[in-house]
């Protein structure tokens, strides 16, 4: 890095840390309730956060359930579908050789 990009790169992140600190105080200065009033409100709000994420998350396992639950249901199914025509396909198939035996027999 040049010594100009440098330069621009240490311009750029002490106007952004003045401008947090600013405005920062400004929020605080200007600021219609007091800071324990607004700390009860970001407490509450986080707290509304948390349990709306605990909910989310509870919803999201539960439909995971439900999902994996069908999924196995329905591979099941499948499985046992597969099965019997395999099963019907090596019936057909050994009276397809038995027939072939008796024919060479003749």
């Amino acid at each position: 890095m040049g010594n100009s990009e440098y330069r621009d790169a240490l311009s750029f992140i002490v106007g952004m840390t003045l401008g947090a600190l600013v405005g920062t105080t400004a929020a605080l200065l200007l600021a219609p309730q007091s800071g324990k009033r607004t700390r009860r409100q970001l407490a509450r709000k986080a707290e509304e956060l948390g349990d709306t994420a605990t909910e989310a998350f509870d919803e999201a396992r539960e439909e995971t359930r439900r999902l994996a639950d069908r999924t196995a249901r329905e591979t099941k199914r499948l499985a046992d579908r597969a099965r019997t025509r395999a099963d019907r396909t090596s019936d057909r198939l050994s009276e397809a050789v038995d027939r072939g035996r008796e024919r060479l027999s003749r």
